[in-house]
């Protein structure tokens, strides 16, 4: 099925449906049963004995048959057999495209965050240390000792060039700790001094010329200078030999400041220092990735030599489209790149920073800005769901966003996540939050994260990734067509004044329920057509994503039709037990008493959300599960007295001697008011 189609679809039965009887033909029929779970004991697998002895039986006897076999060692050198033509594959069904976003292919095995425990923490996008040299020379057949490389251009690619270059990546260094913008420059030091170890290296440091980056900017600058001074061993606090630096800067265009290599610490940090703000708001990270690749390649030294790009950068980028073709370059040209940003909240694309005016000339304001720091994934994994305040909140994702991630991991490099206020004991407030940080309210241990990397593929792989299992497929197409905001603030409150006016509310109430329902009906339907192969999924990071989307799509639909029949059974007769009572109050609660059918899907709610605790603890996908289990999925009503019905209270008489404010006519030169930023374009 086609987004588009699916879309539609869900887009007709939305206005098509006027009440709650009209609702599909899928919730006339009890829910399926959750796979691999047994009513008595849902999350234990059950072993047969017997049929592990015939197991052992058979592999006994292959095993004797084996040791009678002598082999020609001719055979064992006989050369592989060559398959000319490939065995043509089906055509996957799965079409979804993403927005704008197009990044590349490599199925590493882990990713994740480890990071120190401290109140400003930047944490590498990784979970462990790999054992040789961060970023050593990439070797290539495309590069020769003598021989200097013309910068290349998108155009001298041909259309499989990028997917035969990818696959044969050889290696990817991970793991670094480092607190803070400038304890991440000191921890990609030590990464550059065992480049040092290898060859001679080049560092062009690439920095984001954006409001919200200028105070790092700063930090970063006085923080080279030690660095480049320990790295030297000596007093005058140039490089040491054998390292050469670059610095260019970028918004709207790049441009270089420092457009030759040099060794002299003073020329790099004045050049930092001095970078200029661009107002534009508009940030073109790959293209000035290339750009520093390009150069970074034109000045290669004669014989062996690295290039490392360092970008510092709190946004994703306007030009993600380049994400491929930019990695690309930089691979051909045995260059890495490391990115110091910001971690990516979990399944959204924006998040809030909150910017506190620095700038004198603009009027001192605290608030916050939209920007985008996401998704972690290329497509869509999460349901989003608007139950409440609480759900809108972002929360961290233990990944940086994917296509900045992605180029880092195809050429060698590292992404370290950035956030001043990373803690794992509890939430983040807004007093709390520093300035000029994303408003993410929760993180998590870096541990926690190790085997739930995001599938980091190119766009034709990991549909065709996505299209091999129903359920991811399902899991995809929900996510893409969801954004419920359920219910927004229901009627809970009904005074009674007439059983007519009474009946009118009910009524009205139940509207929100009518045009919700069959929108559930729709994401529940897509998702049970991935049931069957959800047990076939063997990604820890799918199999939460699935049972999550399963849980939370089973309770909004409880909780809606339960507040639907709780309506109808009001419009049916109630009495009060009270004389005094003229009000109905619907609550939330924990029991659901509205029907045996309601009642199954609660239960699989329940069984769905439990399962994601207990199997992924400690991961965001648990953190959603288990706010979403510990809300109540029924409602009940109670009866109180508002006095809608009691006779109106005569009035007091007078004015009570209030007296009008003396008026000041004095005249106030303020003076004209102070310019505020636009920050939209921060």
């Amino acid at each position: 099925m086609h987004s588009s189609d699916f879309l539609s679809s869900a887009s007709k039965c939305s206005t098509s449906q006027s009440s709650y009887h009209s609702a599909s033909s899928q919730n006339d029929v009890l829910p399926p049963p959750v796979p691999g779970v047994v009513k008595e004991n849902l999350f234990t697998k059950q072993k047969g004995q017997s049929s592990w002895f015939i197991s052992l039986a058979l592999h006994g006897a292959v095993l004797l048959c084996l040791a009678g076999i002598t082999l020609d060692p001719q055979v064992i050198h006989a050369p592989a057999i060559q398959i000319e033509q490939p065995i043509p594959e089906p055509e996957p069904e799965f079409v979804f495209e993403p927005e704008e976003l197009e990044v590349s292919d490599e199925d590493l095995k882990v990713l994740g965050a480890l990071s120190e425990r401290g109140v400003t923490v930047a944490e590498a996008v990784s979970p462990t240390k790999a054992d040789v040299s961060f970023i050593p020379p990439v070797p290539s057949t495309l590069l020769s000792d003598a021989v200097r490389i013309e910068p290349v251009s998108f155009e001298s690619m041909g259309p499989n060039e990028v997917d035969q270059l990818i696959e044969t990546i050889v290696g990817v260094n991970v793991g670094v700790a480092a607190t803070g913008a400038a304890g991440a420059v000191d921890r990609l030091s030590l990464e550059i001094a065992r480049s040092l170890e290898d060859a001679p290296t080049t560092v062009c440091w690439v920095f984001d010329q954006s409001v919200s980056l200028a105070g790092q900017r700063q930090e970063i600058a006085s923080r080279l200078k030690r660095v480049f001074r320990e790295l030297s061993l000596n007093d005058d606090g140039d490089a040491p030999d054998g390292l050469t630096n670059l610095v260019l800067a970028y918004g709207q265009r790049f441009q270089f400041i420092v457009n030759k290599p040099t060794r002299v610490s003073n020329e790099v940090v004045e050049a930092i220092q001095g970078i200029e703000i661009d107002n534009s708001g508009v940030e073109k990270t790959f293209t000035a990735i290339r750009a520093a690749a390009e150069r970074l390649n034109a000045t290669r030294r004669v014989g062996r030599s690295s290039g490392m790009i360092v970008v510092f950068t709190d946004e994703v980028g306007d030009d993600q489209v380049l994400a491929d073709q930019v990695a690309t370059i930089c691979r051909r040209l045995s260059v890495s790149v490391c990115v110091v940003g910001v971690p990516a909240p979990f399944g959204q694309r924006f998040v809030e920073m909150k910017y506190v005016e620095f700038d004198p000339s603009y009027a001192s304001v605290e608030d916050w800005a939209v920007v985008e720091q996401g998704p972690e994934t290329l497509f869509p994994e999460s349901i989003q769901v608007g139950e409440n305040a609480f759900s809108s909140e972002a929360i961290d994702s233990g990944f940086g966003p994917f296509s900045l991630s992605k180029i880092c991991y195809q050429t060698g490099g590292v992404y370290i996540a950035v956030h001043a206020n990373r803690n794992i004991r509890g939430r983040v407030n807004d007093r709390a939050t520093s300035p000029m940080s994303s408003r993410i309210r929760y993180f998590f241990d870096p541990e926690a994260l190790r085997d739930y990397q995001p599938d980091y593929l190119s766009a034709a792989k990991l549909k065709q990734n996505i299209s091999s299992n129903a359920a991811k497929q399902a899991l995809v197409m929900a996510a893409a067509a969801t954004n419920l905001k359920p219910m927004t603030s229901p009627e809970t409150v009904f005074p009674k004044k007439s059983e007519g006016e009474l009946a009118n509310l009910l009524s009205l109430a139940q509207r929100s329920a009518a045009v919700l329902q069959p929108r559930i009906d729709v994401i529940y339907g897509q998702l049970l057509k991935g049931l069957p192969d959800r047990e076939r999924i063997q990604e820890e990071r799918w199999k939460a994503g699935f049972d999550l989307a399963m849980g939370r799509i089973l309770a909004m639909k409880v909780r809606t039709d339960a507040y639907n029949l709780m309506l109808a059974r009001a419009k049916a007769g109630m009495q009060f037990k009270s004389p005094k009572s003229d009000t109905w109050v619907l609550r939330p609660s924990d029991e659901v008493s509205v029907g045996s059918r309601t009642e199954k899907f609660a239960e699989q709610a329940r069984v769905y959300l439990q399962r994601v605790i207990e199997d992924h603890a400690g991961t965001p996908w648990a953190f959603l599960a288990k706010r979403e289990f510990n809300q109540p999925l029924g409602y009940a009503w109670d009866e109180i007295h508002t006095g809608i019905n009691d006779p109106p209270k005569p009035r007091p008489p007078g004015n009570n001697n209030n007296r009008p404010m003396p008026s000041d006519d004095k005249p106030r030169s303020l003076g004209p008011p102070m310019p505020k930023r636009n920050l939209k374009r921060i």
